[in-house]
């Protein structure tokens, strides 16, 4: 008899909460709790048996940690439990970089829901699943010879780029990282110069060209990709893909 597979889920909008408690529920799956934040999530993994975490990438409203913050203290705490990030984030870098990191588990919530269901039955059983918008996005970002010049930055100057591909001025740029505005135009400024860039108009025809997002609601990304990989390592996700998708 095969065992019915537990699982947690997190989510900031309790409307995308109640459609996948119903689908996974109807799809025969144990679903031990359904939180609105990291917080609720931790609490509820400390206290509970669980096979796959589903969880949205950013809930800000917790107050606590969040996005790539929260799902590495997730993999951290729970090394045994599989992490599918659910999110409506599809840009490149962002899920780029997930994938990078080892995370099994990309869904786009613009997809159909038995993306989600078969996502789970393959992390259950320790695999990894790259949904196909996911995919796409983590091609892209693996694909683009250019992505190469990120990894000649430091992890603070990488941090700076990203907040700034983000679309964050040096103000809110020092607000964030609680430094002077000065050093942060400073480190803005090497950071251009390091990736071949003449002025910081260059860096976001750059963005644009590359379809790389920047929309302030995509702002956790600047501060995780400082420890962005070689795009080679990605081969990993394109052998599972090619698996899928045969």
């Amino acid at each position: 008899m095969t065992e019915t597979i537990r699982v947690a889920i997190a989510d900031d909008h309790p409307i995308v909460l109640s459609g996948l408690r119903k689908t996974l529920e109807s799809a025969g799956f144990d679903v031990l709790g359904a939180e609105t934040g990291p917080s609720g999530l931790l609490a509820l993994l400390e206290n509970s048996s669980c096979d796959v975490v589903i969880t949205d990438y950013s809930m800000p409203d917790d107050g606590k940690v969040d996005g790539w913050c929260f799902i590495a203290t997730v993999s951290s705490d729970f090394p045994k439990i599989p992490v599918l990030v659910y999110s409506e984030f599809e840009d490149p870098f962002l899920l780029g970089t997930l994938a990078q990191r080892g995370i099994p588990g990309i869904v786009s919530k613009r997809e159909e829901m038995h993306e989600v269901l078969r996502a789970v039955r393959i992390l259950a059983k320790g695999g990894r699943y790259l949904s196909p918008i996911a995919h796409e996005a983590v091609e892209r970002f693996g694909g683009l010879p250019e992505m190469r010049r990120f990894t000649s930055l430091t992890r603070r100057q990488m941090e700076i780029a990203g907040l700034m591909l983000c679309g964050m001025t040096v103000a809110e740029t020092a607000r964030l990282l609680h430094r002077r505005i000065n050093t942060v135009s400073s480190q803005r400024h090497e950071a251009c110069r390091r990736l071949g860039f003449s002025s910081e108009s260059d860096i976001y025809r750059f963005a644009f060209g590359h379809g790389l997002s920047l929309e302030r609601s995509s702002r956790d990304v600047g501060s995780e990709l400082y420890e962005a990989l070689a795009p080679d390592d990605l081969c990993g996700w394109r052998d599972t893909a090619s698996s899928r998708a045969a």
